[in-house]
């Protein structure tokens, strides 16, 4: 990047064409930069390799932001935080494809970080804990925070409040699970945990093949670190009997909504 010792940072608002949404000082102290490279995923070469290892290399990150068309702020130094370097989050390329970034934290190196609170828990294992229905957060409102639920989406959370509504009827109760982990910058959250049979629930807003795949991943991926029981997806109708055994090879329910609206529970 440079050949002299300094590296030269620069944010700008015109990155979030290519996913870097993420810049910017947050309430941890801490200035939150996005790693270079627009398109596919984000890995630990030229640029990112500089930055994550600045020190070793002997360089001094100088930070540069935006103050207007064709000006730029100077910062100052800073250093790339030693206790959580970075995280990765989920962003659009500028193919509008979703990748992974590397999002840095940097601390200023000539004044001391303020003393506030985190933006997310300082996690060295993955931590897990209930959080109420009502707190509806959706994954892919990661990608692209500030936008409106797709009808896709909405539907799915329909969905969800019926099946909830259908366990309480029942005698059954439910909550969600939050999961963060050490190396990514937001929290993973169950659609449902039914409490009674200490079950992770995945749902999903068609019984498609894709539909059907895509929640077999997420809810395998979610017991890895959620104590239960027993799994299940949640589908707005019967997938079919090629569907459904797929979901049992992997010893997952499928449970699916009937014109009715009563629920169907097929297990393993």
């Amino acid at each position: 990047m440079a050949r002299t010792e300094n590296l030269l940072l620069f944010s700008s608002s015109s990155g979030s064409r290519y996913g870097y949404d993420f810049d910017g000082r947050k309430s941890d102290g801490a200035f939150h930069y996005t790693g270079e490279g627009q398109l596919d995923d984000q890995v630990f070469t030229r640029g990112n390799l500089q930055l994550r290892d600045h020190v070793q290399l002997e360089l001094r990150p100088r930070l540069f932001e935006e103050a207007g068309r064709s000006r730029v702020r100077y910062l100052g130094e800073f250093r790339v935080d030693t206790r959580h370097p970075w995280y990765a989050e989920e962003a659009l390329d500028r193919l509008q494809n979703v990748r992974k970034v590397i999002v840095f934290r940097l601390l200023p190196v000539d004044a001391l970080a303020p003393v506030t609170r985190e933006l997310r828990p300082a996690v060295t294992k993955p931590a897990v804990r209930d959080v109420p229905l009502e707190a509806h957060l959706a994954e892919t409102f990661q990608v692209q925070p500030n936008r409106e639920p797709t009808t896709a989406e909405r539907r799915e959370a329909d969905m969800v409040r019926r099946y909830t509504a259908w366990l309480e009827a029942s005698g059954s109760s439910a909550s969600r699970k939050e999961i963060w982990l050490p190396d990514l910058g937001h929290a993973l959250y169950t659609d449902l945990f039914d409490l009674d049979r200490e079950e992770v629930v995945e749902a999903k807003s068609s019984a498609s093949r894709n539909h059907v795949r895509l929640a077999l991943g997420q809810v395998l991926d979610y017991a890895r670190y959620v104590d239960h029981k027993s799994r299940a997806v949640l589908l707005p109708s019967d997938p079919g009997t090629e569907l459904v055994q797929l979901l049992h090879s992997v010893n997952i329910a499928c449970v699916y909504e009937t014109p009715t609206g009563d629920f169907v529970r097929v297990g393993p």
